[in-house]
């Protein structure tokens, strides 16, 4: 089974375009989303049409949640945004209109915090850490710091992968496990980035001694200094699983000048789609 992960759509309809049409060039069974498909970008109403047409299902983000309830913890700009967002999602008194918004907030209200893929306890999907599925983030330099990310490593309860969206930065988290199945600090590899590894990265688990924490990346709006839009695939077929990162150019410029024209964006969300930050 190969199954295409994408994460952090963000309303940017040209990447989200980009990655769909990349994606139906490779052999694949399926694409999943781990969240925030909306929040930020310009386009939230078409990039739920297409989620919603492409993926299998799709978890719920931090950024969807604020837009059907309440954003929190966000800076100003994200609040402003994800209240613009909301207003998308609202009848306009058409018809046709209010069946769209209708279909479009009851897919978003049955977004899950959480799924296993396959009912398989062994591949937890969440949209940000294993600990807390809508909040937590897991930055590659935690590593150093350990205690988080052991904690997200210990809330698999024993899963031997994990895959999370939210920081956008693509990569592989590794541990390995001792007698007992605990991870403690010695236990915590180097984050593996995404655009260092040369094909796929194998999910050995060494009879059972290793877990690993996958990040796709993200579709909308990348954080890794890398402005191309990033997603992986998982390949179950083989004697040991794999991920392969894929990177890919979008029209950012394009993107930019929406979120530029839109009163209710702030300028420097799409600004930072021209430098991956």
């Amino acid at each position: 089974m190969r199954t295409v992960i994408i994460s952090d759509v963000h309303a940017n309809l040209e990447a989200l375009e980009t990655v769909l049409e990349d994606v139906a060039g490779r052999a694949h069974d399926r694409i999943i989303c781990l969240g925030d498909v909306i929040g930020y970008g310009p386009d939230p109403c078409a990039c739920i049409d297409l989620v919603e047409q492409h993926c299998e299902f799709s978890l719920l983000g931090n950024h969807d949640y604020a837009c059907l309830y309440e954003p929190t913890n966000f800076n100003p700009i994200a609040v402003q945004g994800s209240y613009w967002t909301r207003a998308q999602f609202e009848p306009e008194g058409d018809g046709l209109r209010n069946d769209d918004a209708a279909r479009r907030q009851a897919y978003l209200h049955l977004m899950r915090t959480f799924s296993y893929l396959d009912d398989d306890r062994d591949y937890l999907l969440v949209h940000a850490s294993p600990k807390k599925p809508l909040s937590e983030y897991l930055f590659q330099d935690d590593v150093q710091k350990a205690s988080k990310i052991t904690g997200a490593f210990s809330a698999m309860r024993g899963g031997a992968y994990a895959f999370v969206g939210h920081t956008h930065v693509p990569g592989v988290f590794s541990a390995e496990r001792d007698q007992e199945g605990r991870i403690s600090i010695d236990s915590l590899y180097e984050f593996d980035y995404a655009n260092e590894l040369e094909g796929p990265f194998e999910l050995d688990t060494c009879d059972g001694r290793m877990s690993f924490i996958v990040n796709p990346g993200s579709v909308g709006q990348p954080r890794d200094g890398d402005p191309r839009a990033s997603y992986a695939i998982l390949d179950t077929s083989g004697p040991v699983p794999t991920v392969e990162f894929t990177r890919i150019a979008y029209s950012a410029e394009t993107t930019r000048a929406k979120i530029h024209a839109n009163r209710h964006l702030g300028d420097r969300l799409g600004d930072r789609l021209i430098v991956g930050e």
